[in-house]
């Protein structure tokens, strides 16, 4: 994602040039594409036709091949469970912005016959991996998009989440969950592109524990208004998705603005797979330039009128919001565009149906099913052979066949409902 609002996506060295138009139809790209490449996505499929099989990676890096049977004991090693007693809004506010990666809790509460287990996992990019073209400057089949995303982020090697970041906490009415992805083109030009989404977590998460019966959009304009008064972030963009759960009716209530996603993914009563009932819309101005919360400085947005450009702001109440009640045996899964620029809802809907079935327990092992899901994404997105979905947006968008995964930041916050 970029900060600035003019746009070409135009290749004639090994580096992208940033500068994009609003003319899509100027979009020129020297890239050699093939029509040939074929694939799987865990099961028999074409949608992302490309060479790669699927498989699932357990905690000793060994690959199991998509026809076993799927062993999550094998997988044991990558849940940690979490339990809280009762402490302070600061004590908890500690805990719920310290989880580990595949870390897991479980949640009941007074007068609901439905139960809650929630877990995030997490992948940050490789920061330090330099995707470049191996020939004279022009990129071959999956070599663009692997470069789509350039960045020089060395303020974000400190952030576990990379420019992501995670929303997830519960009270004693309800539960908190969510994802940010801070905007990456700010640290290209030497700032801190995750602190703006790691202090809007952070303001969100306070706010809901010292206030639950606030509705999304409430939570959202008086965290922002927060971090813009507070001053700790100079300049940053963050997209954001997320929603409170009613502990006992199991309403969901969520928001989403820019191209973050959620969905809900429910058994079919006759076909007793899942399908994705209820998912967000990706709120964008363009390709691959999302809705997104601003903080820039009065002398950047006036340097910007003097060149006739302006950069993108959105405000809270430009969200989009959504309500769904959830039932028991739902799988509500939140999720950055790390995940879904590359795979899709209905690839979703496969793994779950391959891993989640009624022999497995899912209060007790949803951290690791939510941990290899974002492992295997991860492989994806760095599969030059993949057809992910952003290059098939491309592709659609060019008029001429591209290929590849899409590096970037992966974040999930993954609820089961007994």
């Amino acid at each position: 994602m970029y900060s600035h609002s003019s746009r070409i996506v135009s290749i004639s060295q090994k580096i992208i040039n940033k500068t994009l138009l609003s003319d899509h139809n100027a979009v020129k790209l020297r890239i050699k594409y093939t029509f040939s490449q074929r694939a799987n996505f865990h099961s028999n499929r074409n949608k992302h036709r490309t060479k790669v099989n699927i498989s699932y990676q357990s905690n000793n890096n060994n690959l199991i091949n998509d026809k076993q049977k799927f062993n999550f004991n094998s997988i044991n090693s990558l849940i940690t469970f979490r339990n809280f007693t009762s402490s302070s809004t600061d004590e908890a506010f500690r805990r719920f912005r310290s989880f580990k990666n595949g870390e897991q809790f479980t949640k009941r509460f007074i007068d609901s016959t439905l139960q809650y287990t929630v877990s995030v996992a997490y992948s940050p990019k490789d920061r330090l991996q330099k995707n470049v073209s191996n020939d004279d400057g022009v990129y071959d089949e999956g070599e663009f998009v692997q470069n789509f995303k350039l960045l020089n982020a060395n303020n974000v090697f400190e952030s576990p989440t990379g420019e992501d970041n995670y929303i997830l906490a519960y009270t004693e009415i309800g539960i908190i969950i969510g994802v940010l992805d801070g905007v990456g083109g700010w640290s290209e030009q030497g700032f801190d592109s995750s602190a703006i989404s790691r202090e809007l977590a952070n303001k969100i998460t306070y706010l809901y524990l010292n206030n639950p019966n606030q509705k999304p959009l409430t939570i959202l304009n008086d965290a922002f208004d927060l971090v813009k008064s507070e001053g700790n972030v100079k300049v940053g963009s963050t997209t954001i998705c997320f929603g409170i759960i009613d502990g006992k009716s199991g309403s969901l209530n969520a928001l989403n603005l820019g191209d973050s996603w959620f969905g809900v993914f429910r058994k079919d009563k006759d076909t007793l797979k899942y399908k994705c009932v209820k998912q967000s819309n990706e709120q964008i101005y363009y390709f691959n330039a999302p809705y997104q919360l601003s903080i820039i400085p009065e002398k950047f947005l006036e340097d910007a009128k003097k060149r006739g450009s302006k950069y993108l702001m959105n405000e809270p109440n430009e969200s989009d919001n959504y309500s769904f009640g959830l039932e028991s045996g739902d799988i509500v899964i939140f999720t950055t565009d790390g995940m879904i620029d590359n795979i899709f809802p209905d690839d979703i809907e496969l793994y779950l149906n391959d891993t989640a079935n009624d022999e497995v327990n899912l209060s007790e092992t949803l951290g690791g099913l939510n941990k290899v899901l974002v492992q295997q994404t991860t492989v994806l997105s760095l599969n030059t052979n993949f057809k992910s979905a952003f290059s098939q947006k491309l592709t659609e968008l060019a008029g001429q066949d591209y290929i590849g995964g899409k590096p970037d930041d992966i974040t999930s916050v993954m609820v089961y409902i007994k």
